[in-house]
């Protein structure tokens, strides 16, 4: 279920911070317990997807259930309780939040079997997760969504993704492409290009976010 991984959900109290409304703090740790779950499915669905790409992968046969030690049954099960409880439960925190778990299962299983193969739509895919979050975020403490608020996380998570494919193209070099299929159409020249737009763009974004958005700490 990738615990480590589990940080990329932190993105839930964005809302929270911005609006400084801290008496909701238990409401956003559920919901952030209940995205934990949810993505851990998700985890565990990759994983099987791909175990037999990964039992040849010198790092990746190492996973748990690449090697064997997690079965691949105990797996699916696992990941179809945590999924379908999270759908449930997300409910307990409102309809839009319900839904919103609901699309982020939809865009992962979307990511898993095939978003992830493309270049550039790989990475606005795992981008469009981030923004799903804090969406969440702040239906579950009942404050509207700021345009600019999901502005920026839509371009933090874009810098922050072109980054990783930058760093993962210098790493692996020539065997970029069996890591990741999608590596094979990224150049460091375009990825550099593309950080330097976005980061523009967010810091440009963050400033108007901090004079007009409704929901910003005056």
């Amino acid at each position: 279920m990738r615990p480590r991984q589990w940080s990329k959900n932190l993105f839930l109290f964005i809302a929270l911070v911005f609006t400084d409304r801290w008496e909701k703090f238990p409401t956003v740790l559920g919901a952030f317990a209940l995205f934990c779950c949810v993505s851990g499915a998700v985890y565990l669905l990759n994983d099987l997807v791909d175990r037999e790409r990964d039992a040849i992968h010198p790092e990746k046969r190492n996973r748990p259930i690449a090697s064997g030690r997690l079965p691949s049954r105990v797996a699916g099960t696992a990941a179809l309780l945590l999924a379908a409880g999270g759908s449930v439960l997300g409910f307990a925190f409102g309809v839009r939040f319900g839904v919103v778990v609901l699309l982020y299962i939809a865009l992962q299983l979307a990511y898993t079997f095939s978003l992830k193969y493309i270049v550039l739509v790989d990475v606005f895919a795992i981008a469009a997760g981030f923004v799903l979050r804090a969406m969440a975020g702040a239906y579950a403490i009942g404050v509207p969504n700021s345009l600019w608020l999901l502005v920026c996380t839509l371009q933090l998570a874009l810098f922050l993704g072109f980054g990783k494919r930058r760093n993962e193209l210098i790493v692996l070099e020539e065997n970029a492409g069996s890591h990741r299929k999608a590596l094979e159409g990224y150049r460091i020249g375009l990825l550099d290009q593309l950080i330097s737009i976005v980061l523009a763009g967010l810091v440009v974004s963050y400033a108007v976010y901090t004079i007009m958005s409704p929901t910003a700490v005056k």
